[in-house]
């Protein structure tokens, strides 16, 4: 069993290391979009065909209507588009536009680029070690009602 202490230490290093990175996408770089309506375009990067609103709304924890009301903001910057399924007409599909494709793009960029420099301390076999781990962990995490 881990130590109380180990996990405590540990979840202040990761507090810290997201607040870092947030600070270094969005107040440096004074995006127009909320840190929530980021990983919602996030998730979006990673869907070709698009994703329904009822999935948005499940990946960010939030009631259909909210992500409605999320999507509505994004479209009107012209990030996001809902169009109709193939499938079933019914169902409405969201997909980045060009504009929340590049947004993103550049989005990431500035969070590789700030993690290169601390990055730069570790050898190569640390790397490699920390994303090896930070998988383990990852995987190891109950899914969404399990």
């Amino acid at each position: 069993m881990a130590d109380r202490l180990e996990l405590e230490q540990f979840v202040d290093h990761m507090q810290r290391i997201n607040r870092y990175l947030r600070s270094e996408a969005f107040d440096k770089n004074k995006q127009e979009i909320t840190r929530v309506q980021w990983m919602l375009m996030r998730k979006l990067k990673c869907s070709r065909d698009g994703v329904t609103i009822g999935q948005l709304a499940e990946h960010l924890d939030v009631r259909a209507s909210t992500m409605s009301q999320m999507l509505d903001r994004l479209e009107k910057l012209d990030y996001v588009a809902r169009k109709g399924s193939e499938e079933d007409a019914r169902v409405k599909l969201v997909q980045l536009t060009e504009a929340g494709r590049a947004l993103i793009t550049q989005m990431e960029a500035a969070w590789l680029e700030s993690l290169e420099e601390p990055f730069a301390h570790f050898s190569e076999t640390e790397r490699q070690q920390l994303v090896s781990l930070m998988t383990k962990l990852s995987n190891h995490l109950p899914r969404k009602g399990e």
